[in-house]
């Protein structure tokens, strides 16, 4: 019996243009990160969105907090678009 679910596409944070909505791409990021990232207030349940890109780093918002980050801690969170 096949599946009817469509694949889901996973990018880099740092590849989403600004305005998206992404979430945590579950069991994509590494342990070491995921600690990280839960320290600076990220979480696998709540929507995170791209408010600002600039060179060398961007800001996302997640609920009422913002987070800046680096491009190089960017581009190693793996997100999936909602």
């Amino acid at each position: 019996m096949s599946s009817n679910t469509p694949p889901v596409n996973f990018s880099k944070l740092s590849d989403i243009e600004i305005g998206r909505s992404v979430m945590l791409g579950k069991n994509k990021v590494d342990q070491q990160l995921e600690k990280k990232l839960l320290a600076l207030g990220f979480s696998k349940l709540i929507p995170l969105q791209v408010t600002q890109k600039r060179k060398g780093g961007m800001v996302v918002s997640i609920g009422n907090a913002r987070i800046a980050l680096n491009e190089a801690l960017a581009e190693q969170i793996i997100v999936e678009p909602l």
